[in-house]
């Protein structure tokens, strides 16, 4: 890990904690700097504002609990790890969700899920074995991801009321479930429209 790159994680572990207890727009750069110990003038070396600091965790944490272990972690592991990981960090996000000029959490998030949804989709093809459209496959990533943003954050402004434990179980039950059953259709339709094409 470089240098910068230590800096900018201490210089977001320090807005994190700020942010559990205080809102995004009570927040200076001189308090978050103040807080971590660092000149001023080093946040500005590695960023502009304080938005693109929340824009930064967003994406950086997201693509550390993500994206970094879909090559060789079980997708179920790493919904285990997603719900755990947003419980532990729940009250910053929170405040982070109030912050309008800042949106970008919905689309770091959605983009490296959408990738995970891919991985999961075709290691149920293969163990289906049934043959679905790279354009049906965008599709249904496209749409699985999307719901999984939509209940993560219903779930952190419910203050987590329900265990990550749980909430784990019920994405890979419904991905077991009703994912599976999507790609069959969508199979299903393939085969029939080639049918009908032929004749």
């Amino acid at each position: 890990m470089t240098s910068s790159l230590i800096t900018k994680k201490i210089i977001a572990n320090s807005i994190k904690r700020l942010m559990e207890n205080e809102s995004f727009t009570k927040i200076s750069v001189r308090d978050i700097m103040i807080h971590c110990e660092m000149r001023r003038q080093t946040f500005y070396y590695h960023f502009k504002d304080k938005y693109e600091l929340l824009g930064w965790i967003y994406k950086e944490e997201t693509k550390e609990n993500i994206t970094d272990f879909i090559e060789y972690e079980k997708w179920e592991n790493i919904f285990n790890q997603l719900f755990e990981y947003f419980y532990q960090n729940q009250r910053f996000y929170r405040n982070a969700f109030q912050v309008y000029e800042q949106n970008s959490f919905n689309q770091y998030l959605f983009e490296h899920t959408k990738n995970l949804y891919f991985k999961i989709i075709n290691e149920l093809l293969i163990e289906s074995e049934i043959v679905v459209s790279d354009e049906d496959k965008d599709l249904i990533a496209s749409f699985y991801s999307h719901g999984f943003v939509g209940i993560i954050k219903d779930w952190i402004e419910h203050n987590c009321n329900v265990e990550p434990s749980i909430m784990s179980s019920l994405m890979k039950n419904m991905i077991n479930g009703q994912l599976l059953l999507s790609l069959q259709q969508s199979s299903n339709n393939r085969v029939e429209k080639k049918y009908e094409k032929n004749y």
